[in-house]
């Protein structure tokens, strides 16, 4: 008995093998097909077609009453994202302090920290001044705008050299504004962490590294990184690395972002040496 019912258990199996891969003998393969290639041709869905099975007949009328075919998202334009950026920055840094101010009675600490953001924007929207190279020591300007930055920001930073004595002729101011954003920038999204400095002679010039260990750069934020006003965190201005390159190869120098193996990002200045 055990016997036949195996042999019918196989039977069913074999047979419906065969129903699956016959597709010739299958009026629903061919209708489903049919359907499937002008659902990908998108456009309008004609509502009958004489060799489809009343069922798959019903979904297609049903798809045809409703229907509206797939349009590709539109990339939103650059000039775009820059406007609606600034409108979210000078609403969180200017219109929302500002009414917040008319409810305090001592509203002084508010309409300054207005004028600090206004301030940082009209930073970032100036010309660079007249390049003005001399002479100058990396490891010390890094020095000096590392203290800065510690002064006001209390995040840790450690500087590395491959010498004490790293000098070229670049513009200083140039170089020290746009170090000072990037490690603003890596302190931001180290998320507090210690951020590295390095600083090296690289064939025919000097190479500068800023090392954050946060999270790193996804890939949006690669992509995007020098796009005006465009940031991952909500309360950035989305200027920083923008401004900081604009500064830098203004005056010759070069800049680039990236991720370092181990986690965290990194942003690299290349100073060419004459």
């Amino acid at each position: 008995m055990e016997m036949v019912v195996w042999v019918l258990v196989v039977g069913l199996a074999v047979a419906l093998i065969v129903l699956l891969f016959r597709k010739s003998d299958n009026p629903y393969a061919g209708a489903l097909d049919r359907l499937s290639r002008d659902l990908e041709r998108g456009g309008e869905l004609n509502a009958q077609a004489t060799d489809d099975p009343p069922e798959v007949g019903r979904i297609r009328a049903a798809l045809a009453s409703g229907w509206q075919p797939v349009r590709e998202e539109v990339e939103e334009d650059s000039d775009d994202r820059a406007i609606r950026g600034l409108v979210r920055f000078l609403d969180a840094a200017a219109v929302g302090p500002l009414k917040q101010s008319l409810e305090s009675e001592d509203s002084r600490e508010i309409v300054a920290s207005v004028v600090n953001a206004l301030e940082d924007l009209r930073f970032y929207a100036q010309d660079p001044p007249p390049s003005e190279p001399r002479h100058a020591n990396v490891p010390e300007l890094i020095q000096k705008v590392v203290r800065e930055y510690i002064q006001e920001t209390d995040i840790p930073v450690k500087v590395r050299y491959s010498q004490s004595t790293l000098r070229t002729e670049l513009d200083p101011e140039a170089f020290s504004d746009g170090l000072f954003l990037l490690l603003a920038n890596a302190g931001r999204f180290g998320e507090g962490n210690t951020v590295v400095v390095e600083a090296e002679g690289a064939g025919e010039g000097i190479r500068v590294r800023v090392l954050d260990r946060g999270p790193g750069f996804e890939a949006a934020a690669l992509e995007h990184a020098f796009e005006p006003f465009w940031s991952t965190d909500p309360d950035a201005v989305g200027m920083g690395l923008p401004f900081a390159r604009r500064l830098l190869e203004a005056r010759g120098m070069r800049l680039r972002v990236g991720n370092r193996e181990g986690g965290g990002g990194e942003a690299v200045i290349f100073i060419p040496t004459p």
